[in-house]
């Protein structure tokens, strides 16, 4: 059995069929890339598999538990979107607390997990920073930073990098893909970058229209797309 197991799973927007019976193994540890054009669904199947949308059909089994009517707060999957969602009221400290004092956890392992995360993600000196006060490439990975905090089982990416510029986005590339392998996190990572997907992933999902077209490693993809423009 694999670590997740997405089966079947099919969603629609009123008459709009967005997911027309998606379905992916992924192992644990593993960093998997959907990719495709805007509009194919991509975005749509992380929020389901995140559960901040109902599924129509089909199931998800994470850690061979069915989570598929699980609410998104106990599914212990952290997720990262486009908008970073800072609190812009609250330093980098108070944002990365906001999680865990949900959790109801102590404010003395609270400050542990916190210099423990900013650590990981180079960011020990931004500690009473608020978000205005940093860069884009620095909320970025404070976003990333409490979306790991909890350690989930699964962490989602949704184009985390689209408003970064080139060069930075190259370095937050390498940064994501340490971070993700230093923790083991099993992950997915929603872009329409196809260098992005290749440099970072251990496989590829394309996406389009809804429906899987191809899952395969970065090499197998990147022959076969050779092969065709030859």
């Amino acid at each position: 059995m694999s670590y997740m197991e997405i089966s079947n799973i099919e969603k629609s927007f009123d008459k709009n069929e967005v997911l027309k019976g998606i379905s992916l193994n992924i192992e644990q540890g593993e960093f998997v890339s959907l990719l495709g054009p805007s509009g194919c669904g991509k975005s749509t199947l992380l929020r389901c598999l995140s559960g901040l949308e109902t599924i129509d059909k089909g199931t998800f089994v994470l850690d061979r538990n069915d989570v598929t009517e699980t609410p998104a707060q106990n599914r212990n999957i952290g997720m990262v979107f486009q908008q970073y969602s800072l609190f812009p009221n609250m330093t980098v400290e108070e944002n990365l607390s906001f999680p865990l004092t949900i959790q109801k956890m102590p404010k003395a392992d609270q400050k542990a997990k916190i210099d423990d995360v900013l650590n990981i993600v180079g960011l020990t000196d931004k500690k009473k920073a608020y978000p205005g006060n940093l860069s884009g490439g620095q909320q970025q990975r404070v976003a990333l930073a409490r979306a790991i905090i909890s350690r989930p089982k699964v962490l989602l990416l949704d184009e985390p990098l689209s408003a970064i510029d080139a060069k930075l986005r190259k370095n937050l590339q390498i940064e994501i893909r340490r971070i993700q392998q230093e923790l083991n996190i099993t992950t997915i990572f929603v872009t329409h970058d196809q260098d992005e997907a290749m440099s970072m992933s251990d496989r590829i999902c394309l996406l389009n229209d809804g429906r899987i077209e191809q899952v395969s490693s970065p090499i197998e993809l990147y022959t076969k797309l050779s092969l065709i423009h030859i």
